[in-house]
């Protein structure tokens, strides 16, 4: 009889083995649905409080439902928004002062070879071939690619989002029928999820927007330009963990190298943006955070490079929230305890 339980766990480790390839296999194919329906997910655990106040005050659902999207809404028009504002922005630009731009870039970066003992005349003579209003065109169909994508993601979940408030979602119901036997379980569970996601989300979305803004305003202050791209740019990258909030700040930063002659100027700019980078990122945001959001980085950067391969740029922005979501769902089973633990702050 034992030896017969141990050929089953056996088999079952050996199946296991094989379902996660052909999981993640389908999740990659299939992300178009799947990415789409999980930012819809996290929608509804958002909003689930604001339903559950309604129905308390017996406000009729349909009145929540389109308080709901109306909020939606009016976050993609202020995104709209600003993406014209930014459009605007390059769009005054007089091609003159691409061409500036273009030649600063060329002396700081032949300084930066000559100082690193390189030879510079093969590159200077490759930049001065190099048209970059030509190379812009050349690269607007990845462009209304990418817009087209982002479109098609964003009327993707908001399909989903009208099915799963329409059909009254219970993600409770949901995890009793997948994973938990007993309800008392499953009820607290999904409570934790939900108040990790949602504050995850909100801290999020603050901290990013606080980065925005100051990019923006010290863009303004030292006179670089595009400074309101530099701020939707410095928001948009900081809801991929870690990794974000350093690309936006290094690029940004190099551009200004282009665009602040003075020395002593340019190095009170960069200490100013690394500055703002560590306040919002490694000071302010695990403040507001707490404890809810316990996972160490190790963890954080397996879970973006995976899910970055899985889904691309929208994975590696929701690869945190999913992270968060698997380790609650560790947490309360015995036998994946430890790797929950594994995955938490030292």
């Amino acid at each position: 009889m034992e030896g017969k339980f141990s050929t089953l766990e056996t088999t079952n480790k050996l199946l296991l083995f094989l379902v996660v390839p052909v999981l993640v296999f389908i999740l990659k194919e299939l992300s178009s649905i799947f990415v789409p329906l999980v930012i819809a997910c996290f929608f509804v655990l958002l909003f689930m409080p604001m339903l559950r106040w309604a129905e308390k005050y017996r406000i009729p659902r349909w009145v929540s439902i389109v308080l709901i999207f109306l909020i939606f809404f009016f976050v993609i028009w202020c995104c709209i928004w600003i993406l014209q504002l930014t459009s605007a922005e390059f769009r005054s630009t007089d091609p003159q002062t691409w061409l500036l731009i273009q030649d600063r870039a060329a002396e700081v970066i032949s300084s930066l070879f000559a100082f690193a003992g390189m030879e510079t005349d093969v590159f200077v003579e490759h930049l001065q071939e190099f048209d970059l209003a030509t190379t812009l065109y050349d690269n607007l169909g990845n462009v209304f690619m990418a817009v087209r994508k982002t479109a098609s993601i964003i009327f993707m979940s908001i399909f989903f989002l009208i099915l799963l408030l329409c059909s009254s979602f219970n993600a409770q119901n949901i995890l009793s029928l997948l994973l938990f036997d007993d309800k008392a379980q499953s009820v607290r569970t999904y409570v934790t999820i939900e108040k990790s996601i949602s504050k995850f989300i909100f801290v999020k979305f603050l901290i990013s927007l606080a980065t925005g803004i100051s990019f923006s305003l010290l863009c303004y202050f030292f006179g670089v330009k595009f400074a309101l791209f530099w701020g939707v740019l410095a928001f948009i990258l900081n809801f991929i963990q870690m990794i974000g909030s350093i690309i936006s700040t290094a690029i940004m930063c190099l551009f200004a190298l282009t665009q602040i002659p003075v020395m002593s100027m340019l190095v009170f700019f960069v200490v100013i943006a690394i500055a703002l980078q560590l306040l919002f990122g490694s000071v302010l945001e695990p403040i507001f955070m707490g404890r809810t959001f316990s996972i160490n980085t190790v963890t954080i950067i397996i879970m973006l490079f995976f899910w970055g391969y899985v889904w691309n740029i929208p994975g590696m922005i929701l690869a945190v929230p999913l992270t968060v979501m698997v380790k609650t769902v560790l947490e309360h089973f015995d036998k994946t305890r430890g790797l929950a633990t594994l995955m938490s702050k030292n």
